[in-house]
């Protein structure tokens, strides 16, 4: 995460922002599988809330179809809180988003433990989650999306398809710039998020008290260390 203006193009820079992506990636593969088993929302996957929502409202679900549009708008609200404060604060912008998402993964472990709420479940999950995913945008030369699968598949096919087409990167920011390589990095994210939405399955099933222990966790660790990577601002 940034704590100013760096440059993304920095080495110490770019490792520390691959490893932040990395590790939020997994932590929203996680809450997602952790809402929709326990919520039947996602909670960062919002094409998928958008076609339920249609679909519960077409079969006259009305109550189902609006607890997926409560998602939808406070994934945007947590997004639109962790861009404005992005854009804000010049230094420990970005461990501020990241203690913003990690709190309201705590309240809502704590609601979750002595007075389970659906739509304030809902809520908390979703603005975390919109927050989270504002705070990394950009990973060296490459934008990134931590919580876009679509959107991130195709820009790793798109990639795939440069690379083997053997096309240069535009503006490639040295000879170890490939397509190919940022193919790997986006693949790396997506397979980050599997591996959070399976971990959170196993969670559900299996520690159920404990379930959102993970994400907390990584949240404290990205918070409290030292060097990070994150959005530029």
């Amino acid at each position: 995460m940034s704590e100013g203006k760096t440059s993304p193009t920095d080495g110490t820079w770019v490792r520390s922002a691959r490893a932040a992506a990395f590790a939020f990636a997994g932590v929203a593969g996680y809450v997602d599988a952790y809402a929709l088993i326990q919520f039947q929302v996602y909670a960062s996957f919002m094409s998928g809330n958008t076609t339920r929502g249609g679909v519960e409202a077409a079969s006259g679900r009305f109550a189902i179809a609006a607890l997926s549009l409560l998602a939808i708008v406070c994934f945007v609200l947590g997004a639109f809180i962790g861009v404005t404060l992005l854009h804000s604060l010049n230094r420990r912008a970005g461990r501020m988003v990241a203690l913003i998402a990690l709190g309201l993964l705590v309240a809502q472990a704590l609601l979750d433990a002595f007075s389970p709420q659906a739509w304030l479940s809902v809520a908390l999950l979703c603005v975390s989650m919109g927050a989270l995913n504002s705070t990394i945008t950009q990973i060296g030369g490459q934008a990134v999306n931590i919580g876009y699968v679509s959107g991130g598949l195709h820009k790793l096919a798109e990639h795939l398809a440069l690379a083997w087409l053997r096309l240069p990167v535009d503006a490639a920011e040295g000879p170890h710039d490939t397509h190919l390589r940022r193919a790997v990095l986006i693949g790396g994210l997506w397979a980050a998020f599997l591996a959070g939405a399976f971990l959170g399955a196993l969670a559900q099933h299996y520690c159920r008290q404990w379930v959102l222990a993970f994400p907390i966790a990584t949240l404290i660790v990205a918070v409290i260390s030292p060097a990070r990577g994150g959005r530029t601002v």
